[in-house]
């Protein structure tokens, strides 16, 4: 067998086990979601309902108001820090110096 036909013969087996190897996997993961059930499945909220009543509305309004508060933090932020610099660099800059002594005791650099 030339060096073509061993390198397809080679590569086809690889394949077949790197499958084989996968199927048995998805096989036992789909057997232990079977023994063992997520708990509370039964107690997991009803989003279908579109009237937004109960249960439903706690967490929306619990949201909004998770959200209203990250807006607000981030404007304060932007406020606080020099006006010429957009919110983006103001949140990807570290925090302070103790970011870079932090980094030298890392690197061993103190």
């Amino acid at each position: 067998m030339n060096e073509i036909g061993q390198g397809l013969v080679l590569s086809g087996i690889g394949i077949v086990i790197t499958f084989s190897a996968l199927g048995i996997l998805i096989l036992i993961i789909l057997l232990l979601k079977r023994m063992f059930p997520v708990r509370g499945a039964a107690e997991a909220p009803d989003y279908s309902d579109s009237t937004g009543e109960g249960k439903d509305q706690s967490d929306r309004e619990r949201l909004k108001t998770v959200a209203a508060a990250a807006v607000a933090g981030a404007i304060t932020l932007q406020k606080r820090k020099d006006p010429a610099r957009g919110l983006g660099e103001v949140l990807e800059s570290p925090p302070g110096n103790w970011w870079f002594k932090m980094l030298d005791r890392i690197h061993t650099k103190e």
